[in-house]
């Protein structure tokens, strides 16, 4: 591993907080339910999700970066080891922006749940937004762990729910927020919950 990639784990550990952002997904998942989180990374959100035993929670990726007593399955990247409908609630966290086809990792989260789907994703507006977004990832990811792939699909709250919508999964809502490192308030996110049961395939 190189100086960047040293730089961006040594930034991660100090200033990542998963706290609020798991706080603005827990709305979204009623007590008792069943959560796949897909690109579960290091795990931390299934942990703080399941940590009061009101949600049962299933961590899977196609790399191994937990850092969690979570257990952490993986698979292909292509199809879920789930039967259809395994979940109450699936989640997205980060995860879009890196896949190689995320339509069809879209396509495949819905058809392994039953009610809703989170999606959480950057949301850079501006150019120079768009252009912090794309070092800030490289450095986050790609050069501290070099088996994540950097795919720069960097798109706006209005851009993800379009594509969202192309995807048959229209969101029910969009949440901005700022981002939830400490030196980088100004940042933006979005939340955007789609319900199963009005999604439509294609």
């Amino acid at each position: 591993m190189g100086v960047l990639g040293r730089v961006g784990r040594a930034f991660s550990r100090v200033y990542w907080r998963e706290e609020p952002l798991v706080e603005r997904i827990r709305p979204h998942l009623p007590a008792g339910s069943s959560v796949l989180d897909v690109g579960a990374g290091g795990c931390r959100v299934a942990e703080l999700l399941g940590a009061d035993g009101r949600l049962s929670v299933t961590a899977v990726d196609v790399v191994d970066h937990n850092v969690t007593a979570v257990p952490l399955r993986l698979y292909d990247g292509e199809r879920l080891p789930f039967p259809d409908k395994s979940f109450d609630a699936a989640l997205l966290v980060f995860v879009l922006h890196h896949a190689e086809r995320p339509e069809a990792l879209v396509r495949e989260v819905l058809r392994v749940t039953r009610s809703t789907v989170v999606v959480v994703e950057d949301a850079p507006g501006t150019c120079a937004e768009r252009r912090f977004w794309r070092a800030w990832d490289y450095l986050l990811n790609h050069a501290a762990h070099d088996d994540i792939g950097v795919a720069h699909r960097a798109r706006d709250a209005g851009q993800w729910v379009a594509f969202l919508r192309s995807c048959g999964a229209a969101p029910s809502s969009v949440r901005r927020f700022r981002a939830f490192y400490p030196v980088l308030r100004s940042y933006p996110h979005v939340v955007l919950p789609v319900s199963v049961n009005s999604a439509t395939s294609g």
